[in-house]
């Protein structure tokens, strides 16, 4: 029968043997994380001293290339080494600061747990104490980080399986899509142009330049950080028809602080949108009063922070009696139901740059639920005589 061969990482007998007078050698067979057995030696003066030099040496060589995780390790560490993974993806500016939240959140809950305590009611007292405090919405951002978190420990070695796969599922209560009717866009955006023509608070005149904005979200169903990314020579109004091309997006870092990120939140999303007549009319006017190479800057002609845009934008719903639902996220949601109901799903989810039209008409379409026209069925129940009746063949 074939000898067994080493687990990896481990070695067999050790075997001392003097050399000469004053030098010792220790030696054992080892198996290599490639799976080849060696043999590794240490000299010393004498063979106590020679086996332990060669333990240490084997102690060394048996960690895992990476790092050294054992059980005992706390989460804080194996997070510092998931951010170093992810950092590489090259995410999205939006899903890198979320994911970042996510994170601090379980450095406070979890960071000293070492990967031994890190059990299955453990994590999953975290996650419904999360869902909790902060909503079930963070609750399953935080289960997918600390399933990243700790799958890094799964990897290394240092525990057997990870936690988060047996935690509870956190479920979030299905949102009812609401958006604006046509008649409502249409009030609405008479009411963006007073609101900009007038005056603050302060009695100041107001910087907001809320109108253009908006109507640019509505004639193209982009997201607010992707059109506040817009440049001229984005902007095609000399062909016909004239388009606009959506390259990027308005996002924020600690390292590069507010900056215009090279490409959208997916790949789908970077897209050439052909322009409605309104839109047009709007970006002519501008072009022409423009002094930046940004269409949508800031008041100072800088870069528009979408935050800044999102307050200036709350500040005008509760003002004008909108309620919480009211977003830029709504007309999105708005120019989605409008393009299905005329011209299909299909066009709508390519219109929003989804990658396919099961999230579209899941979050961006309002659902209508008109049953089918079964008029001329149904009319058979009223018939004031019975249907003839023919026999069977």
């Amino acid at each position: 029968m074939a000898r067994q061969p080493l687990p990896l990482g481990t070695w067999g007998k050790i075997n001392r043997a003097d050399i000469r007078p004053g030098v010792a050698k220790a030696d054992a067979r080892f198996r290599d994380y490639d799976g080849v057995t060696r043999r590794v030696e240490f000299t010393a003066k004498t063979k106590a001293a020679a086996e332990s030099g060669l333990k240490e040496i084997m102690r060394d060589r048996a960690k895992l290339p990476v790092e050294d995780l054992t059980p005992d390790v706390r989460l804080n560490k194996v997070a510092d080494m998931w951010l170093a993974e992810f950092a590489e993806l090259g995410r999205a500016g939006g899903t890198q600061v979320l994911y970042g939240r996510a994170l601090a959140h379980i450095r406070k809950g979890m960071g000293e747990v070492q990967l031994r305590e890190a059990t299955v009611p453990a994590v999953d007292r975290f996650l419904k104490a999360i869902s909790k405090s902060s909503g079930p919405s963070m609750g399953k951002i935080c289960r997918v980080v600390l399933q990243g978190v700790l799958g890094v420990a799964v990897r290394q070695g240092a525990i057997a399986a990870n936690p988060v796969r047996d935690a509870a599922p956190i479920t979030l209560k299905k949102v009812e899509v609401k958006v604006l009717t046509v008649a409502e866009v249409i009030q609405m955006r008479a009411q963006l142009k007073a609101w900009d023509a007038g005056k603050d608070h302060g009695h100041r005149a107001r910087t907001t330049d809320l109108a253009d904005v908006m109507d640019m979200l509505i004639a193209t169903g982009v997201r607010s950080g992707e059109v506040l990314a817009i440049g001229w020579d984005d902007i095609d109004l000399v062909n016909d028809p004239p388009t606009v091309d959506i390259r990027g997006t308005v996002v924020w870092n600690a390292e590069a602080g507010l900056h215009i990120q090279d490409h959208p939140k997916s790949e789908t999303s970077k897209r050439g949108l052909l322009l409605p007549a309104f839109a047009i009319e709007m970006l002519m006017r501008r072009r022409v009063d423009s002094q930046s190479s940004l269409v949508f800057p800031s008041s100072s002609g800088t870069l528009r922070n979408p935050n800044n845009f999102r307050r200036q934008l709350r500040a005008f719903r509760d003002e004008n009696g909108y309620e919480a639902w009211f977003t830029p996220k709504t007309l999105r949601k708005s120019v989605g139901t409008l393009v299905k109901a005329q011209a299909g799903l299909a066009a709508a989810s390519e219109q929003l740059g989804h990658a396919g039209t099961a999230v579209t008409s899941k979050h961006y379409v309002e659902q209508t639920h008109q049953g089918p026209d079964v008029r001329d069925v149904l009319q058979q129940f009223g018939s004031q005589s019975p249907p003839a009746v023919y026999p069977p063949l």
